[in-house]
């Protein structure tokens, strides 16, 4: 992974502090789940696959992709996968129907050309329907899956609404894993932390076919983040605004504000540079979010703060969505709101210098329940 660049003191301190902190916590939740915690061994492909110890785990993809004449046509996609852990003993006994793991799964396409969304979601218990292999990437929810064959070669396939996208890219030996020690902090709170494992430019190639179209051919790149935690939010905490940028010059950035309950943003809220030989640069001290506007959703008539623009080391990526409605209400699955969407990067001449997914929660309603 190379090495890591602190921008000022007080970014070293806080996170030194962190650390102790969380050395002198407790290891698991009152009700038994892993923390994550400094020191964690990773091994790979074994990572890439389910953690149990741990409440709460997602595979997350989300990618640019183009096709159609002359590579025209626009898209954006999201495919991920949660588990969710049951409290532990609630559900005893050998059947597949009484696992005390759920599995959900949220699957969007984003069709600029035809200015549409189209979103699907999943629920099932852990046994037939879904499931994670425990040593390496194998997740599926009915028919929706990502796995890793023995190549390296990732693979992915899911349906939303009449689209159906098929996926494979190759993926690097070893993940970027964000945060100190091995532990990706989200807040005060020792417990609120998780291991974060990102491949941020996975060159991707394949198939889509729109609903009553003949199947064309795509290609662009994707995120994939793997976290797995037992909670993510500390007790101020209501939700976050998360960016996943991929810039031309070869740069990719991480960017997480958490907020807090009077909208303020969480101290350890957090920006991070990969840059194309994969080293790595962080900042909290000098990370700021700016607000140019904002989206209503004629639905949930929740407001989204829209374009944002991320600001650190003296530079603006102000993330500009390709289509205003990008929101997911997923009743029959996590029962969260929220809005997940492709959008443009702009630097701070207007210029377009990228492409990224920005994630907004917690303004709908607090995420502390689900996390």
């Amino acid at each position: 992974m190379g090495w890591i660049r602190w921008t000022g003191r007080w970014d070293k301190a806080l996170v030194l502090l962190g650390i102790s902190l969380m050395a002198q916590g407790p290891a698991t939740t009152p009700d038994g789940f892993a923390i994550a915690r400094p020191g964690y061994a990773f091994s790979f492909p074994r990572d890439h696959g389910s953690h149990p110890d741990f409440r709460t785990e997602w595979w997350y993809f989300t990618g640019h992709l183009w096709g159609g004449a002359e590579g025209q046509q626009r898209f954006g996609y999201q495919l991920t996968f949660f588990r969710q852990a049951s409290a532990k003993g609630e559900y005893k006994g050998s059947s597949a129907w009484r696992s005390d793991q759920i599995f959900l799964a949220h699957g969007t396409l984003t069709d600029e050309s035809e200015r549409r969304f189209l979103v699907s979601e999943r629920l099932n218990r852990g046994g037939l329907a879904a499931g994670a292999s425990l040593d390496h990437l194998a997740v599926f929810n009915e028919s929706w899956k990502a796995e890793q064959d023995a190549a390296g070669l990732f693979h992915l396939h899911m349906g939303v609404q009449g689209a159906v996208l098929d996926l494979t890219m190759p993926a690097p030996p070893r993940p970027v894993i964000f945060g100190e020690a091995g532990v990706s902090r989200k807040g005060a709170d020792p417990s609120a932390a998780s291991h974060y494992l990102t491949y941020p430019r996975l060159l991707s190639s394949g198939t889509l076919k729109l609903p009553n179209q003949a199947a064309i051919t795509v290609s662009g790149t994707t995120w994939m983040d793997h976290e797995f935690s037992s909670n993510q939010l500390a007790a101020d905490q209501v939700g976050w605004d998360w960016a996943g940028i991929q810039l031309r010059d070869g740069r990719s950035l991480m960017a997480y504000r958490m907020r807090s309950k009077d909208g303020s943003q969480d101290p350890f809220s957090v920006i991070t540079e990969v840059d194309a030989r994969g080293h790595i640069t962080r900042s909290t001290k000098d990370f700021a979010v700016s607000e140019q506007g904002a989206w209503t959703s004629p639905t949930s008539h929740t407001r989204y703060p829209q374009p944002l623009t991320f600001e650190a080391w003296g530079e603006r990526f102000k993330l500009v969505p390709l289509l205003p409605d990008q929101e997911l209400r997923t009743a029959r699955s996590t029962g969260v709101t929220y809005w997940e969407g492709a959008c443009r990067v702009l630097d701070g001449a207007g210029k377009e210098i990228g492409d990224a997914y920005l994630e907004q929660t917690g303004y709908a309603h607090s995420l502390k329940g689900w996390f």
